[in-house]
């Protein structure tokens, strides 16, 4: 026996470091000095989201009390869900969600994130005193456990959940985690045999999802879609068991019926974007089209509206959308003009500065659109208009905008944004989701990458032949231009060779300038095109004099 948990954890009320959230700097205030009656000192007040950030990047908290509705445009799920993605709080640290708002939908969305407690305003005072000692009580048992998972230790995180369950008896949050570890771990015999063994105590519904959970991954799925379809009807606002059954029922190509649970979980939680995007999944593999807009209609409502997190959600469904697309191609507009009106319904939600990283996201949406209808320079322009805002400081593109752009400029042959492009990738934050499914994507394509290497390297070639050997250079130019006609780069050197020859009015010549003007050019290719026209100016002023 380790001596974590050889004895009960000291609670010592001046020990415990508490945040308070709360926008009603009066209803802070409130909660503190019901803190301080219990001896509980340590206590910080935040308003808004930006001083709990700058809080919780200084100080590790035990204890965290969040109103539900915050700013507006901001609700505490989302705030602590942001919290909790810049790592500024301690996987073990309590949480405890206050709110007014006693609706079903403000309820489950709190207790969807993982919080350790629900509590109604107007605030029992004697029940908030109760609340705060146990969750620490419960933070400090599991501290040593979350401190493994943390360095990646889950062998002995498990081992540290069977001594404090041997040591302390029943417990389900750590019973509960001990599951799903040796789930993760894919011992089944052992999560078998415990998950009986922790039912035989209690019959709690978070017991039953696991079981269902256990029966799909030994290959009874049809078994555990029966259990979960039980345990909604048991705890019809258990939102977990809705997730677990449409993913289920996905796998299975029931599409339809996933459609109609998933839909469930939108509506209980419509704050969650992962619910509203997996509606619109199963719409477009549904066909069904006022389901899809409707899902995005939720999305836009809800976006997160700290950091990046929103624009990856929308490229998600953006995605799904260009899938429906190649469904309907007999209806290719109305699609577009529907997607516009979600695009209206995000602006409204998000703030100035992104409201221009949508503007710049739905260019690139736009582009990929004229490219799969047959209009190619329509969607370079659309597309380097939406990186444009980017050029020479890529880093600060978010990650989705970056990933949509690529495969548009890797077939234009836009070869100096896809290194800033991969430069800015190589040296930024880990990828969202999304955005990592897509590079994979992308990167999996060995053909695609071993072309655009052929074809850096036959531009800097050709560059470095312009002065000493320009009829070589074109000719590369030339070769480029047949497999990469809208190449940038490629049309500016074939205009460098052809203007010193004595009829530089060439139709190449127009046919590039043409495919090139009216579009913002990335540095140094924006330069040489000025030095171009100059030149093409100048040349002309000579004929006519």
């Amino acid at each position: 026996m380790t001596e974590e948990f050889t004895k009960a954890p000291s609670h010592n009320p001046h020990d415990i470091r508490v945040l308070i959230i709360d926008d009603q700097p009066s209803s802070g205030a409130l909660i503190k000095n019901i803190l301080d009656s219990i001896n509980i000192t340590t206590v910080d007040i935040a308003t808004d989201s930006d001083s709990a950030f700058q809080l919780c990047k200084n100080t590790r908290y035990d204890l965290m009390i969040i109103d539900f509705h915050l700013e507006p445009n901001l609700n505490g799920s989302e705030l602590l869900a942001a919290i909790r993605k810049r790592n500024h709080i301690s996987s073990h640290c309590g949480v405890v969600f206050i709110s007014g708002d006693r609706t079903p939908e403000v309820i489950v969305t709190s207790m969807s994130i993982h919080a350790d407690s629900f509590l109604t305003k107007p605030l029992n005072i004697g029940k908030l005193k109760k609340r705060v000692i146990a969750i620490y009580q419960a933070c400090l048992l599991r501290q040593p456990i979350y401190t493994a998972l943390d360095n990646h230790q889950t062998s002995h995180a498990i081992e540290l959940c069977r001594q404090l369950l041997l040591y302390k008896g029943h417990n389900l949050e750590i019973e509960i985690l001990l599951i799903d570890l040796l789930i993760d771990q894919q011992d089944w015999q052992q999560a078998t045999q415990l998950l009986t063994t922790f039912s035989q105590q209690t019959n709690n519904h978070k017991l039953i999802l696991r079981q269902a959970k256990l029966k799909h991954r030994l290959n009874e799925t049809q078994a555990a879609i029966h259990c979960l379809h039980s345990l909604i009807k048991q705890v019809p606002l258990y939102v977990e068991a809705y997730d677990e059954l449409a993913t289920l029922l996905q796998q299975q190509h029931r599409y339809n019926d996933a459609k109609v649970i998933a839909q469930q979980a939108m509506v209980l939680t419509p704050g969650i974007c992962h619910r509203s995007l997996l509606v619109a999944q199963l719409a477009a593999d549904t066909n069904d089209l006022p389901l899809f807009f409707k899902a995005g209609k939720v999305l836009a409502a809800h976006l997160p509206i700290i950091g990046n997190d929103w624009i990856a959600s929308f490229a998600e469904f953006t995605a799904i959308f260009e899938q429906l697309v190649s469904q309907q191609l007999s209806l290719p507009q109305k699609l577009l003009i529907s997607l516009k009106t979600t695009q209206q319904h995000a602006k409204r939600r998000l703030t100035y500065k992104q409201q221009a990283t949508l503007a710049d996201f739905s260019h690139i949406t736009l582009a990929r659109f004229a490219f799969s209808t047959q209009q190619p320079l329509k969607a370079k322009r659309r597309l380097l208009h939406g990186l444009a805002r980017y050029y020479g400081k890529m880093s600060q593109a978010p990650t989705a905008i970056m990933i949509d752009a690529l495969p548009l400029l890797i077939h234009f042959g836009e070869t100096r944004l896809i290194g800033e492009i991969y430069q800015a990738l190589m040296s930024g934050d880990l990828l969202d989701d999304y955005s990592y499914r897509r590079l994979a994507q992308l990167g999996g394509n060995k053909f695609l990458i071993a072309n655009i290497r052929l074809l850096i390297s036959q531009l800097v070639t050709a560059k470095s032949m312009l002065n000493h050997d320009p009829h070589r250079a074109y000719c590369i130019y030339q070769t480029i231009l047949r497999d990469y006609p809208y190449c940038t780069e490629a049309h500016l050197g074939r205009i460098t060779c052809l203007l010193p020859q004595p009829q530089f009015t060439d139709n190449h010549i127009n046919d590039s300038l043409y495919l090139i003007k009216k579009m913002p050019l990335p540095p140094p290719l924006s330069g040489w095109f000025t030095q171009l026209q100059q030149q093409i100016k100048d040349e002309k002023t000579i004929i006519n004099v």
